[in-house]
């Protein structure tokens, strides 16, 4: 006779690109974890936090390890893993913790945005380091503040844009070009002149009257 399903049913497991567990028919998926190189650097971090290094040539080498929550600061490997990682995470968002369409949920084209690489990385380190706590606490300042908020600030930026298979273009791109072009850039450096030129006067102004 054929075994009887489970209270569950049957579900079978495999691993897809970057090792995230897809088991069928489960109530709830485990959060996806990161490669090896973002576990080690988030390791050492932690560490670091509970015991702070005094030793110069230490802090030295601490301050030069990457933050997996902010990706600015990843390279090689790191930076390789992390987008992997934040592409599993990104699907479990929207799987685990996302029901109808009130809320857009993170697009496809997230790295595209990159408010929303920023974002998702916080998001997803903040998540992890819930594992470690010993209370439920952690986990219920994530539920509570971290991912609305999160959510909230993906609403904000993208409203109805970047629907499933439509990528649309950064609205603000030819402001923000305007923003870096070399004439705008050098009106502010002027000013920026300028204003500190002020400022050392003021202040010479100031010492004179005193010493009168």
């Amino acid at each position: 006779m054929p075994a009887r399903p489970g209270p569950l049913g049957d579900y079978a497991s495999s691993k897809t690109g970057g090792g995230m567990m897809s088991p069928a028919g489960l109530m709830v998926r485990p959060f996806p974890e990161p490669g090896p190189a973002v576990r080690t650097a988030i390791q050492q971090l932690q560490h670091a936090s509970f015991a702070p290094p005094v030793d110069e040539d230490a802090v030295r080498e601490l301050a030069q390890i990457p933050r997996p929550w902010d990706p600015g600061s990843c390279t090689g490997k790191i930076r390789s893993e992390l987008w992997e990682w934040l592409d599993l995470v990104a699907m479990w968002v929207n799987e685990q913790h996302l029901w109808n369409l009130a809320r857009p949920g993170i697009p496809e084209c997230w790295p595209a945005h990159p408010h929303l690489v920023h974002d998702l990385a916080v998001l997803a380190c903040g998540r992890h380091y819930t594992r470690f706590a010993l209370t439920p606490a952690a986990l219920e300042d994530w539920h509570r503040y971290a991912l609305p908020g999160f959510l909230e600030r993906l609403h904000d930026r993208l409203g109805d844009g970047c629907q499933p298979g439509k990528h649309q273009p950064r609205p603000r791109h030819d402001r923000d070009e305007t923003h870096a072009a070399t004439p705008q850039r050098q009106g502010r450096r002027q000013r920026y002149t300028d204003d500190v030129d002020r400022a050392a006067a003021a202040a010479a102004m100031a010492d004179l009257h005193e010493t009168w």
